[in-house]
């Protein structure tokens, strides 16, 4: 039975496919890797990876480092794109993985077409809210300025006539 590895990239960044199996084998070819998919994020790719090494199937990971702005995260950025890549002879199997994941996954009416209907006062009592906590807001701030304004420190500035000798 072939080993199931996950192989991580070579340096953190993933910048050449893995190598393809020179020694021994049994010969036949089908050892090169092929891409399976571009995942959108390291966490779908991870998943991915779970499920296919799951399934028997041997994966390996490289990062897109083509991306605008891509050098900030010096090849670790998480967000960029993942290519995942299998062995030749396993990629009907990977495919048949896929083709499960797509089958289990929810119906595409229940995530998009059937969302709950709001209806117009919501969103009327969330603007009726923030406007009433905003009035509220800036009737406290000019209370809390005027009451700082009444006050005068320095008689002599103020105009108070009793104060000077």
């Amino acid at each position: 039975m072939a080993s199931v590895v996950a192989t991580p990239p070579r340096d953190g960044i993933g910048s050449l496919p893995p190598a393809a199996d020179r020694g021994g084998g049994d010969g036949g070819g089908g050892s090169g890797w092929v891409q399976l998919l571009k995942a959108a994020n390291d966490i779908e790719a991870h998943l991915l990876v779970g499920r296919l090494n799951e399934a028997g199937v041997e994966v390996s990971v490289l990062k897109d480092r083509t991306a605008p702005g891509a050098w900030l995260y010096g090849g670790s950025n998480p967000w960029a794109p993942v290519i995942v890549m299998v062995r030749r002879l396993q990629l009907t199997d990977a495919r048949m993985v896929l083709a499960e994941i797509s089958f289990e996954g929810p119906v595409a009416d229940e995530r998009f077409g059937r969302a709950p209907m709001h209806s117009w006062r919501t969103p009327l009592v969330w603007w009726t809210l923030a406007l009433g906590l905003g009035l509220l807001m800036t009737g406290v701030a000019l209370g809390r300025t005027a009451v700082v304004m009444e006050r005068c420190d320095l008689p002599l500035l103020c105009g108070d006539a009793a104060a000077t000798p």
